[in-house]
């Protein structure tokens, strides 16, 4: 038996949200025939894509044959063959739209970070959990090939008791002078949502939190190395 699975993808528009999450992820799963579950039932993913700009999401969805697309989030959540919720918008909106797909009864799979303050992200936390919606955050670098390998060596005691860790995590982005930026600008911008630290310390939390234990307590000293970067219009902007 076939199963259909509703998800609404918000925010997949961009080259970040459509390799990863839509091209390599849902759609993946879509044209390999779906996943058989337990029982021999197979679940099949039907992508919803929405978004603001309705040429994008147009564009988008005849580019990988899908039917449905819209610009009306809260009429897509009304939908009863819609089971799931996924969020890779800017992290400035993405709070909000995450409550409303809990108040809908969807199960939420988002980006991280969830909000851009503690409050807010414990509030919708608990919101899920009294809903009863099931809940995760992405957190892809557990299964990138190398780390996988570390978790293993640690799990087998090959380095022994661990005292101290030093992780380098990251990539060289280009400013956009020379070369294109890989990076949209929004990463940059703290009024949209942006920086180094709320965009990517949370990778670094949940890598030590399950590789070596539990972070209790943190400190943090950040710098802007490049506070002039040129956008993806070529227009100059400040790092903020």
């Amino acid at each position: 038996m076939v199963r259909n699975v509703g998800i609404v993808m918000n925010g997949v528009t961009g080259r970040m949200g459509t390799r990863q999450h839509l091209v390599r992820s849902v759609l993946a799963i879509r044209d390999q025939g779906g996943v058989v579950l337990p029982g021999g039932e197979v679940a099949v993913p039907e992508p919803i894509l929405v978004g603001r700009n309705e040429k994008k999401l147009r564009s988008l969805a005849e580019e990988h044959g899908i039917e449905r697309w819209s610009t009306d989030l809260d009429e897509s959540l009304a939908d009863p063959g819609v089971e799931i919720y996924f969020d890779s918008q800017t992290t400035t909106r993405r709070t909000e739209a995450v409550r409303a797909a809990i108040e809908a009864g969807k199960h939420v799979y988002c980006e991280k970070p969830t909000a851009t303050s503690l409050d807010e992200a414990l509030e919708i936390s608990h919101l899920a959990r009294e809903r009863g919606v099931k809940n995760g955050v992405v957190q892809d670098k557990l299964f990138l090939p190398g780390l996988l390998k570390l978790e293993r060596l640690v799990d087998g005691g090959f380095f022994g008791r661990i005292l101290s860790v030093r992780g380098e995590f990251g990539y060289w982005v280009f400013d956009g002078e020379g070369r294109e930026a890989q990076r949209p600008s929004w990463n940059y911008r703290e009024q949209e949502g942006g920086g180094i630290i709320l965009d990517m310390l949370c990778h670094w939390r949940y890598v030590l939190d399950n590789l070596f234990g539990e972070v209790l307590s943190v400190s943090c000293l950040g710098a802007t190395h490049l506070p002039r970067r040129r956008d993806e219009a070529g227009e100059p902007y400040e790092a903020t």
